[in-house]
């Protein structure tokens, strides 16, 4: 059998990318902090690298882009990692660090995650642990939680797989490369040479076929690793790249009666048509409400000691994670809650006198006064430890109301009370700082019961409002009462939209969102501005007729003025003139004023012959004519008239303005 790990081996989910530098980096300093310690794995435009941060002394997982990946989409990394780093969620790999480092004379972009020790769900499918359907419910709801989280910021992954859902210690789901991944996602979909089959394994039908994608495509792989998880097979895989695509256009999800309840969340959130899909959201309610439905599911059986060289699972029996169950979600529908409900059952004697495998029947006296006495010690012992059990300590809960999630766990850990996160929206509370606690503050709580810390996710999402027909000055108000700021004003020419009204608006990091649709508070909306029709360009109109004018100017959305109808040597009936000229502007509906050619003005060469020099010139201009160079012996008569070189006739018609020259006799 081949395992992912064979295939691509990579701790997070990028096993797109891929770095050939042949240099070993161990011991490299990046960026003055980051000691590289070990190579976990490469692929086309990065390498995993275990590192120590010398700062905290922690290790951590750096990831670092090939040259070729920095120049190409470096900023663009980078632009996601900078979002990353803001988020703050249970169910994300924590980003911890990013920026761009020169090594050995190149620049390299990079990024920091937190490093978890429970390894990843390939590891898992790779050492066969697979899933019960009740576990696979429970890392599916860890799942659509970060999903919906990182979706209503506007932040998405375009390349889930197994590989991008890592655990800690805690048994907890955290999604890997949320935003980063997706930048090499959607240039590796542009370009079908990039498409490997680790990478159309989990691909959703519209990426198949070259259509738009968005959230919906983190559902349906989603889906399909959920399946793979519990049966160890991927849906619609084949022997190529192409077949595996094609495969799942137009398809069923393949669901059986082996799934239970997780037949029908994967039937929707597998759907073809994305416009029939779950939402992240929709489906970790779905999940919620099959919970019910499955067993109590045991504990995931994560990957850690033969990986990452601590503790094995066999020897953390003083330390294991409780099972869950599933509640409804909280009223804003942003959290998916889980809870840990301890219960214990006491039987009666005969009950408990059975359970120690003693057979009562048939015995003889005696016997049976043995079995009574084992009995009464058994329920003297069992009384004993069950009141030792019940005599808890209790301690008060401090006030960690503003304190981050993580500190306020790290403060409460001695009480060894069980904790559990609600998220919930807050104006005033920074994400991942405690709203409040239940029970409240000041109350007392006995060791092994659950205090729940409700989380602010930060400001609620706010609906995107409809900007379309607006002026800019009521659409900025529109944008502020609801909680949005104005982005990029572009002015847009616009044959039906009037002057300074709104034509289109987007979101610039997510250009499909639609009005009505939810986005978190602050997100900058840029809008395009009317600027009236397009300017006209007035084309050239000499020598048409008046009705081939009037067409011209008519398709252009100019209209016509006819003047005075004029000599010209432009044929009678075509345009003479025209104002404003052939290729200035004018404004749509704007008239252009045209003369229509009479056609030439003719006059007849007068007689010059008998005229004395002072009057030739007269004589000329007189009858229409211009005179032009004058040769000979100007005190005698002239003896010829040209035009051009050519000699004219007395009395020959000519065009008014033509211009003649005279020849006199002698020089």
């Amino acid at each position: 059998m081949v395992t992912h790990s064979q295939q691509n081996a990579s701790f997070g989910a990028m096993s797109v990318f891929e770095n050939h530098d042949p240099d070993s980096l161990i011991g490299t300093v990046v960026d003055g902090r980051f000691e590289i310690e070990s190579e976990q794995s490469r692929s086309s435009l990065s390498t995993l690298f275990v590192a120590l941060d010398q700062r905290s002394d922690a290790s951590v997982i750096l990831r670092l882009f090939s040259a070729e990946a920095t120049i190409e989409h470096g900023a663009e990394i980078l632009e996601q990692a900078a979002i990353a780093f803001e988020m703050s969620h249970p169910n994300v790999l924590r980003l911890t660090s990013f920026g761009r480092s020169t090594i050995r004379g190149v620049e390299r972009a990079y990024v920091v995650h937190e490093r978890l020790t429970g390894g990843s769900l390939e590891d898992m499918i790779d050492r066969s642990r697979l899933l019960t359907p009740s576990q696979a419910l429970v890392v599916g709801l860890e799942v659509c939680r970060a999903l919906d989280y990182a979706h209503k910021r506007g932040m998405l992954h375009h390349d889930l797989r197994p590989s991008s859902i890592v655990f800690g210690e805690d048994r907890k789901a955290r999604v890997a490369d949320i935003g980063v991944a997706s930048v090499i996602a959607e240039k590796a979909w542009g370009d079908d040479a990039m498409v490997s089959q680790e990478r159309a394994r989990y691909c959703a039908p519209e990426q198949a076929q070259g259509e738009p994608f968005d959230e919906k495509t983190d559902v349906y792989a989603l889906a399909l690793i959920l399946v793979e998880a519990v049966t160890g097979t991927v849906p619609f895989l084949t022997d190529s790249v192409v077949g595996t695509m094609s495969a799942r256009v137009d398809k069923l999800f393949p669901v059986s009666a082996d799934l239970g309840g997780l037949a029908a969340v994967l039937d929707k959130a597998g759907r073809s048509d994305p416009l029939e899909r779950s939402s992240a959201a929709d489906m970790g309610r779905a999940l919620v409400q099959a919970g019910p439905t499955l067993p109590r599911p045991t504990q995931i059986p994560i990957v850690s000691s033969a990986i990452f060289g601590v503790q094995g699972e066999e020897d953390r029996t003083g330390d294991l994670t409780k099972p869950r169950e599933f509640n409804e979600l909280s009223d804003d529908s942003q959290s998916f809650v889980a809870s840990t409900t301890d219960t214990m059952t006491i039987r009666d004697d005969a009950d408990a006198v059975v359970a120690a495998g003693v057979d009562i029947e048939d015995k003889p006296l005696i016997g049976r006064w043995i079995v009574a006495a084992v009995a009464v010690l058994a329920l003297i012992t069992g009384g004993y430890f069950l009141f030792s059990a019940l005599q808890k300590d209790s301690y008060a809960i401090p006030d960690l109301i503003g304190v981050d999630q993580g500190e306020a766990t790290n403060l409460v850990t001695e009480f060894k009370w069980e904790i559990v996160v609600v998220e919930e929206a807050n104006e005033e509370l920074p994400v991942g700082a405690v709203i409040r606690t239940d029970p409240e503050t000041g109350k007392k709580l006995e060791t092994g019961k659950a205090l729940t810390f409700v989380v602010s996710t930060g400001p609620p999402p706010v609906p995107l409002p409809e900007l379309n027909g607006l002026d800019a000055a009521t659409a900025l108000a529109t944008l502020t009462d609801g909680g949005l700021v104005l982005g990029v004003e572009t002015p847009e020419y616009s044959e039906e939209v009037p002057v300074g009204v709104i034509i289109r608006w987007a979101i610039s990091s997510q250009p499909t969102l639609v009005a009505g649709q939810e986005v978190i508070k602050g997100t900058a909306v840029d809008t395009f501005v009317s600027q009236g029709p397009a300017p006209r360009v007035v084309p050239d109109l000499t020598g048409m007729s008046i009705e081939s004018a009037t067409t011209a100017l008519t398709d252009l959305r100019l209209t016509i003025n006819r003047g005075d109808d004029q000599f010209s040597l432009v044929a009678t009936g075509g345009v003479a003139t025209q104002s404003p000229a052939p290729g200035e502007s004018l404004a749509r509906g704007t008239a252009v004023t045209v003369a229509i050619s009479k056609g030439p003005d003719l006059v007849a060469v007068p007689q010059l012959l008998t005229l004395k020099f002072d009057k030739v010139g007269p004589a000329l201009e007189a009858a229409g004519f211009v005179l032009g160079n004058v040769s000979g012996n100007t005190r005698g008569f002239p003896i010829a008239v040209f035009l051009a070189g050519q000699p004219v006739a007395i009395g020959q018609l000519l065009p008014r303005g033509t211009v003649l020259d005279v020849l006199y006799y002698g020089s």
